[in-house]
């Protein structure tokens, strides 16, 4: 079920009469349980309530009806239940049937409501349907309700007339849905007189609604021509006022309607239009046109509050400095109001326009904020001119998108917000223009954006006019990318950057921003996964976008982006604003602090820029690190515990050839494996003994199977790993593992003896001191992995070539050395201390025991002394620390090169 449908089906809930028992099962039904799961709670099989009454639905919700009056009390006593502390629920429910109390027990969050309400707040109770909870939805039932209604007309056409599904009548399925919107929306807030849309519709149709097509096709082919041009339309069209603003230009049809299609017709027309969000509205009706969509009808919009993240430092924060410094001059004030004229917005992957929208919106209300104040300061025409009204024209709002119909929405949804816009303006002066004919209509182009000229879809600024481009293109990674899109992205990046397959889609949209920004001096900030800040994508990708002329102007780092359905992963986003060198401030977000920064850098840290690439050595000294070993044997030289006991117990003189096995879970997790480790002297010994001869032999057969040739060129070398690093007299081996979970505080590393073989899961420092230890177990190491390394979607990953080989460090005395080694060694030393706990125990940051807590932060102070003198205040500090040194390191390294070639 949608949210949609769960909604009606509270509603149906709400509208019945109540009855205590059979409640639950109703609301188990509505929240989209199974009929199966729902007989085993009716029968008791499954329900372990400990109330009387209660029915307990195992992590979806206790319920317990309530005596009159006495819901709050009850919803006590679900909170107090044993059950509930055990089974942890999504909501505890109590009602009486006249008033509801309910709680979610994750956040604590409560709701007291009217019984009748139960329909319309369907979004507190999604959890229980084991949807996220999502508030923008939540907070404007219209919008849900209206969506389900237009998802169920669309459904019926389409079965009606299946041509129309196809691709050659899509578009214009998607502007009968936009047109029919705009009517119903439009008699319902005055721009058509009340229910005049569809009180002609249903008057001229017939009550099965089979002529209802020929009849739309009437009210639309009318609302297009003024009224003294209209020739052979029905008579009734005369009450129809001219719309204009493009709307219903071009091609006009209407598919037929059945008695279904015609009923839901008439259940969206009569709707209450009046308070659909625009914002909201337009990224849920993009799911009409795509049923796979609407099990997430809603949870895709993009919110304002992240909007505002992007066009609040891009253009509106300047704007508001200006409005605040003029704000007791009228004179200011006015060119104020000439500058937001000639301001445009232009969003190269619009979707349903909220970037737009809310852009379009955000303009508006400081205009009237203006005006209000013009009228204060001299009581003359604000605007300085007869019209007294709104310079903003939603033409000056451009967009690109390649889906027909969200580019549709985007259009409707701009007319909404004007409307909306004139709307608040009548009730603060009192007038407006006639809202009809409409004036102008936003400029959203149809197609691929990456391979349409930007420029010709937003023209370069003219003379004061200013072009600021904004928005939320596609997230991609490279895995998941179609053979289209990898043919998008060779498009743009094929004929400057050599090297680009593994960036992120939303890539291309960066390097084709900057292009435009270079050329015309606009300004541009997009959303973006933060993947492109991070690894090796910052040295192939960004000094192509900033080139000698670009920088980053703000950024907002790593932040959750909170609004994909609970089916799909958390993205962790970053926003980038670019424009060309500016003598303006540059600022950063993190959380909800603000800095200003000299200079950001494509890994958006206030440092130099500088761009880490792989390198085979380390820079500053640091001992060489190197993978592990890699087996390539299908698992036939890999022994369980089991495995290693039935092999010594057949043959003792197995043991000589078993050696533990570790790689990154085993470090982590703590899992115990073994491996057969044979010495080329020492095959004929091995092989006299089956259970190792039949391994070897398996290991033949395997590779000999590869698509792999060098794979295949080992298949006689079976007794031994593919790659084998363990150097000769070994008698010691730092562990870490090249994947972790970005949970844990610190990065995980373990110290090992000779006995031990590492996989190629980890990196490994052969044979090298201590002190390392205390520099991979380190917060600032971590903070450098994470940023330079970059994650596996959202764990850390660990390279030897691009982490610690450039991984900077002062040049430590001695008696520091010593110091770090003896740091190490009390958090091993503690770690052993709570054995049998493992890593991922240990260091889970809701269970770490105090004192390896504080002997790492013992070890942090320490290390971060040695750098300035003190403990540094936060990542950022510890970054633009290591970003100074490595720039530095850069820079001397440069200049040797160039004495050298002197």
């Amino acid at each position: 079920m949608n949210p949609t449908e769960i909604y009606d089906a509270l509603s149906q809930i709400a509208e019945a009469s109540f009855d205590a028992e059979e409640f639950p099962f109703s609301f188990a039904e509505a929240t989209d349980a199974s009929q199966a799961a729902i007989s085993k709670l009716r029968n008791g099989s499954t329900n372990k309530s400990d109330l009387p009454g209660g029915v307990l639905f195992g992590k979806r919700f206790h319920y317990a009806p309530a005596p009159t009056g006495k819901s709050d009390a009850t919803l006590e006593q679900l909170k107090a239940s044993k059950k509930t502390k055990s089974a942890k629920p999504a909501i505890l429910l109590a009602t009486d049937g006249e008033m509801i109390a309910a709680e979610h027990t994750a956040s604590g969050e409560t709701l007291h409501c009217a019984f009748k309400e139960l329909g319309n707040q369907f979004g507190f109770f999604l959890p229980a349907a084991g949807k996220e909870r999502y508030r923008a939805v939540e907070e404007n039932p219209v919008d849900v309700k209206a969506t389900g209604k237009l998802a169920k007309l669309y459904d019926a056409l389409i079965r009606a007339n299946p041509d129309w599904g196809t691709d050659a009548r899509r578009h214009e399925m998607n502007q009968l849905m936009m047109r029919l919107i705009f009517c119903m929306f439009a008699e319902d807030v005055g721009i058509f007189p009340e229910h005049q849309f569809s009180r002609l519709i249903f008057t001229y149709a017939d009550d099965k609604g089979e002529e209802a097509h020929k009849a739309i096709m009437a009210a639309f082919r009318a609302m297009n021509l003024p009224k003294n041009e209209r020739t052979g339309l029905p008579a009734w069209t005369g009450e129809l006022d001219y719309v204009n603003g493009g709307l219903f230009a071009g091609t006009i049809d209407a598919p037929k309607f059945d008695a279904a299609a015609f009923r839901y017709l008439r259940e969206a027309c009569g709707l209450d239009w009046r308070e659909i969000n625009p914002d909201i509205f337009g990224s849920m009706i993009q799911s009409v046109a795509d049923p796979k969509q609407r099990s997430e009808l809603g949870m895709h919009y993009t919110s304002v509050p992240n909007i505002m993240k992007v066009i609040g430092p891009l253009f509106l924060d300047d704007l508001d400095v200006e409005i605040h410094k003029g704000w007791d001059r009228a004179r200011a004030l006015q060119q104020t109001l000439s500058h937001m004229s000639h301001i445009r917005v232009f969003d190269p992957a619009c979707g349903s326009g909220n970037f737009l929208v809310v852009s379009y919106r955000e303009l508006r209300a400081r205009e009237t904020r203006i005006m209000q104040r013009l009228e204060e300061l001299d009581g003359r025409n604000a605007m300085g001119t007869s019209e007294m009204f709104s310079r903003i024209k939603i033409d000056n709002f451009y967009g690109i998108e390649i889906s027909d119909f969200a580019a549709e929405t985007a259009k409707l949804a701009l007319f909404i917000a004007e409307y909306q816009a004139n709307a608040t303006f009548k009730a603060v002066f009192g007038r407006c223009p006639a809202a009809l004919p409409l004036r102008d209509a936003a400029r959203i182009h149809t197609g691929n954006s990456l391979r349409l000229d930007w420029e010709k879809i937003c023209p370069p600024p003219a003379k004061e006019e200013e072009v600021f481009i904004a928005g939320n293109p596609p997230f991609l990674g490279s895995t998941f990318q179609s053979g289209e899109q990898k043919s998008d992205l060779a498009y743009v990046f094929s004929k400057d950057v050599k090297t680009f397959a593994a960036f992120d889609f939303v890539a291309a949209w960066f390097f084709k921003a900057s292009r435009y920004v270079r050329e015309y001096a606009v300004r541009a900030a997009f959303v973006s996964t933060n993947s492109i800040c991070q690894g090796q994508s910052v040295a192939a990708l960004w000094p192509h976008i900033l080139g000698d002329d670009l920088e980053i102007s703000f950024a907002h780092k790593d932040f959750k982006w909170n609004n994909n359905a609970s089916s799909k992963a958390a993205v962790i986003c970053s926003i980038i604003g670019i424009r060309r060198f500016s003598k303006e401030k540059k600022r950063i977000f993190s959380e909800s602090l603000e800095s200003i920064a000299e200079n950001i850098n494509a890994y958006l840290v206030d440092s130099p820029h500088v761009f880490v690439d792989s390198i085979r050595k380390p820079m500053f000294g640091l001992p060489i690190m190197d993978y592990g070993n890699k087996p390539v044997e299908g698992g036939a030289l890999i022994l369980s515990p089991e495995e290693r006991a039935e092999f010594i117990i057949s043959d003792p003189r197995s043991e000589k050839f078993i050696r533990k096995f570790m790689g990154s879970m085993e470090v982590v997790r703590g899992i115990e494996r073994y491996c057969l480790w044979i010495a080329d002297e020492d095959v004929m010994e091995a092989n006299s003994i089956a259970p190792i001869r039949d391994r070897v032999d398996a290991v033949f057969h395997y590779r000999r199977k590869s698509v792999k040739a060098p794979t295949r060129a080992l298949a006689s070398q079976g007794h031994r790993f593919v790659e084998r690093r363990v150097p000769k007299n070994l008698s010691s081996a730092i562990l870490v593992p090249s994947v972790t979970s970005e949970r844990r505080p610190y990065l995980p590393v373990e110290w090992v003896g000779a006995d031990v073989i590492s996989s190629n899961l980890n990196q490994v420092l052969y044979d090298a001191p201590e002190w390392c230890i205390a520099l991979i177990a380190s917060r600032l190491h971590l903070a450098w992995i994470a940023t330079v390394c970059g994650k596996l979607k959202s764990d850390f990953r660990y390279s030897n070539t691009l982490g610690w080989n450039t991984f900077p460090v002062p040049k430590f005395t001695d008696e520091q050395l010593e110091a770090l080694s003896a740091s190490a060694r009390r958090i091993l030393k503690c770690r052993y201390s709570h054995y049998p706990k493992t890593i991922a125990d240990l260091y889970d940051p809701d269970k770490m025991p105090d004192d390896l807590r504080a002997v790492h932060k013992e070890n942090d102070d320490l290390l971060e002394s040695m750098y300035i003198g003190r403990p540094f205040r936060n990542d950022t500090e510890r970054l633009e620390t290591l970003f100074k040194l490595y720039a530095a390191k850069i820079k001397t390294l440069e200049t040797a090169n160039k004495k050298k070639k002197a």
